[in-house]
C-alpha cells in the first residue's frame, strides 16, 4: 500500500494513473486519506485566519486610538483573545461539517452521474470526490492560490468520475458542471427575488 505522501504526489502529478491504481481501494481507506487532508487544511487555514484577524484588529485599534477623542478604543485590545477563540470555534465547526458534507455533496454528484450512465456505484463517486480534494485541501488555505486549487480540484473530479465510473470525458464534465450551473442559476434567481423585494419596499415607502 502506498504511503500518504505517495498518494498525494500521485493525484497531483499523475492523476489518471493514480485513480486507476486506487479504483479497488475501499471507501474507508479513501475516507481516512480525506480526513488527514481535511485536518491539515483546517490547521493551516486556522493559522492564516487567526493571523489576518489579529492583524486587522490590532491595526484598527491603533488607527482609531490615534484619532483625537477616541483614545478609549485602545481598551478593546482585550478582544484579541475573543478573536482567537472565535476563529478556533469556527474552524472546529468547519472541520466537523467537512467530515459529513463530503457524503452529502457526493450523493448529489452521484445523482447526475446516474443520469449520465454511471453504473459503478455510489462508493466510486465518493472516492473520486475525496481524492479530487487533494490540491484544494493542501493549497486552499493560501489566499489567491485557493482559486487555482479550486479549479485544479474540479479538473481532478472530472478525471476521477471518468476513470472510476468508466464513462466518457464529456459525460464526466457534465456530471461536474451541471450542479455548478444549477447552483449559479439558483443564486442569480435568489438575487432577483431579493432585488424585487427591496424594490417593492422602496416603492411602498415612496407612496407614504
Amino acid at each position: 500500500m502506498p504511503s500518504f505522501g505517495e498518494k498525494v504526489k500521485g493525484f497531483l502529478v499523475k492523476p489518471v494513473e493514480t485513480f486507476n491504481a486506487h479504483k479497488g481501494e475501499s471507501l474507508g481507506v479513501a475516507y481516512q486519506y480525506y480526513i488527514v487532508l481535511l485536518l491539515i487544511f483546517s490547521i493551516l487555514y486556522g493559522i492564516v485566519a487567526i493571523a489576518l484577524d489579529m492583524n486587522f484588529l490590532t491595526t484598527t485599534i491603533q488607527t482609531l486610538s490615534q484619532v483625537p477623542g477616541m483614545e478609549w478604543v485602545s481598551a478593546f485590545s482585550f478582544l484579541g483573545a475573543f478573536v482567537v477563540a472565535f476563529d478556533v470555534f469556527v474552524l472546529y465547526v468547519m472541520f466537523v461539517i467537512g467530515l459529513f458534507w463530503i457524503f452529502i455533496s457526493g450523493l448529489m454528484i452521484h445523482c447526475f452521474a446516474l443520469m449520465l450512465d454511471a453504473e459503478k456505484g455510489y462508493n466510486q463517486t465518493i472516492k473520486a470526490m475525496m481524492y479530487s480534494y487533494t490540491p484544494y485541501l493542501l493549497l486552499g488555505w493560501i489566499p489567491y492560490v485557493n482559486i487555482i486549487a479550486a479549479i485544479w480540484m474540479l479538473v481532478l473530479l472530472v478525471l476521477g468520475i471518468r476513470e472510476l465510473q468508466e464513462i466518457s470525458s464529456g459525460k464526466a464534465v457534465m456530471v461536474v458542471m451541471i450542479p455548478i450551473v444549477l447552483t449559479l442559476v439558483g443564486v442569480i434567481l435568489f438575487g432577483v427575488v431579493i432585488a424585487a423585494f427591496i424594490g417593492g419596499i422602496i416603492g411602498m415607502m415612496s407612496l407614504v
